[in-house]
């Protein structure tokens, strides 16, 4: 195969496990393959080239269970390669390759987070032993994806508090970072505008759930989702106004019950209003996002929604305070008095970037899918969702990553 960041995944049945190699080396990757293909084990992809930052991206968000990594071509490379699959998707199994056994490489790339070391010539006990194990986590991590789901609400203490744009990005970044299937609920039935921002026009919305209660079930629910091109699943709110007695608390509860266990997790821009049904989405929520500005009247509607979640048993639930639009330079309200006035530490700050985010709104590309101030932040959300440490800030002194 040419040296390349190009590969093309094989169809495969789902008991099989799925391997893609990664080196220079034509003839080293050919061997490789021989051995793996000997312990009944799928080679999906084979990368002739070390990475780039895109093809990186592309590599961690496909669905293959190992990736093994060629060492000896350039070994500092190729362990930062290990190390950024290890952080961008803990789900996979990365197995190092080397004809070098020194043992100070052994633990360089376990610290990357290689969970097997593969030497040259290979060991067929050595490489069963290995692919059992690899095995062994798949069942394990497909036995907790089983679990159900967790709900993430975003709720804006009013109206452009900047709910819908933080809600889809995060999504798209949770997608990304857990390497698991997301849902996206707009619950702002009556102005919610969630497909605009992502730049679909879903057949079907939560219109249709809501007026069919009798039909929902995980089957019907899916045939009303709409898939975004990063794969997060949208269940949109309708184009057009609709009546508020729509929404029944049963009929809402049962439709999160039913995500929560067809997805790991739910994010739902609940808007800045849902009525009576806003403590029905509250009570569900594993962690409740609440959206706020450093101005007077968010403040005070932040601060009397954060008093009665204390007041409630769903003041048990994790209520993290986001700050957006924040600009330290031109607020006249301090993080000191904020955190004062909610009685709530401020968890996040998003930064003020007006025209990266009304870009994005005017061309439909989402910020998590570009470098910006906003997108860092939302990420280093999403990466505490789904139970990874920060990434701390760092320049690569390879350049590639």
């Amino acid at each position: 195969m040419n040296s390349t960041y190009d590969y093309q995944q094989r169809p495969m049945t789902k008991s099989v496990l799925s391997v893609v190699l990664i080196g220079p080396d034509e003839e080293r990757r050919r061997v490789l393959g021989v051995a793996f293909r000997q312990q009944q084990v799928a080679i999906t992809g084979e990368l002739g080239a070390y990475p780039n930052f895109n093809h990186l991206a592309k590599l961690t968000e496909s669905d293959c269970d190992v990736v093994v990594v060629d060492l000896d071509r350039d070994p500092e490379v190729a362990l930062d390669l290990v190390e950024n699959i290890c952080s961008r998707n803990s789900l996979i199994t990365v197995m190092a390759y080397s004809s070098d056994r020194d043992p100070e490489l052994l633990v360089k790339c376990m610290r990357a987070g290689a969970r097997e070391f593969l030497s040259e010539p290979i060991s067929s006990t050595v490489l069963a032993e290995a692919v059992i194990r690899a095995s062994a986590r798949r069942l394990e991590l497909d036995r907790q994806k089983k679990v159900s789901g967790k709900i993430l609400v975003f709720w804006g203490a009013k109206g452009g508090s900047g709910v819908t744009t933080l809600a889809s990005n995060f999504a798209i970044a949770l997608k990304r970072e857990s390497s698991r299937e997301v849902s996206l609920v707009d619950l702002n039935i009556q102005l919610g505008d969630l497909g605009v921002v992502l730049g679909l026009t879903p057949s079907f919305t939560i219109a249709d759930a809501l007026r069919n209660p009798e039909r929902l079930d995980q089957d019907f629910v899916s045939t009303l989702l709409v898939e975004h091109s990063t794969g997060v699943s949208l269940l949109a709110a309708p184009d057009h106004c609709i009546p508020a007695p729509l929404v029944h608390n049963g009929n809402l509860g049962k439709l999160l019950y039913i995500l929560r266990d067809q997805f790991p997790y739910v994010v739902v821009d609940a808007g800045p209003s849902l009525g009576g049904s806003r403590e029905v989405v509250f009570e569900m929520a594993d962690a409740i996002y609440l959206v706020t500005q450093a101005e007077i009247s968010s403040l005070r509607n932040a601060q009397r929604l954060a008093s009665h979640l204390q007041e409630t048993a769903i003041g048990e639930r994790r209520v993290e305070v986001v700050l957006n639009r924040y600009d330290p330079r031109n607020s006249e309200i301090d993080e000191a008095r904020i955190t004062k006035v909610l009685d709530l530490p401020l968890k996040w700050k998003v930064p003020n970037d007006y025209l990266n985010v009304r870009r994005s709104l005017d061309t439909g590309v989402p910020l998590a899918l570009q470098n910006t101030p906003v997108a860092r932040t939302v990420y280093q959300m999403a990466r505490e969702a789904c139970g990874k440490p920060a990434l701390p800030v760092k320049k690569s002194k390879w350049g590639l990553f």
